[in-house]
């Protein structure tokens, strides 16, 4: 799932994609998904896929473990502030979306986000 990267590269990419997060998270700031994949210097080809599927681990990680959902914090440059619509899909498969009004569910991430910092 890691969009064809090895095991020891997913990890080290997924360690520094949650580092960058929880920083942004700590300034309640949101960033795009080629800024994300520029921060954690994800090799191409196709890096904002490989972003995205990365987010979906740490989606899943985050879920598990209780923790508020940082892939949050990745948006789509044309999503007008929401990430794109894989996000959701995702986010339904874990249980975590009724399908409902994606805006208020993103920001409800968003704001349990910015209570912790992280």
């Amino acid at each position: 799932m890691g969009g064809g990267l090895g095991a020891e590269q997913r990890e080290a990419l997924l360690e520094r994609m949650a580092a960058v997060l929880d920083q942004h998270a700590a300034q309640r700031r949101t960033l795009t998904y080629l800024e994300l994949a520029d921060a954690i210097a994800m090799p191409g080809p196709q890096r904002i896929h490989r972003t995205t599927r990365l987010l979906e681990i740490l989606m899943k990680r985050d879920a598990e473990a209780g923790r508020p959902i940082r892939s949050a914090l990745a948006v789509s440059r044309a999503g007008h502030g929401l990430p794109a619509p894989g996000f959701f899909d995702r986010a339904g498969r874990l249980g975590l979306f009724d399908g409902g009004d994606a805006r208020r569910f993103h920001q409800h991430l968003l704001d349990a986000l910015f209570r912790t910092g992280s």
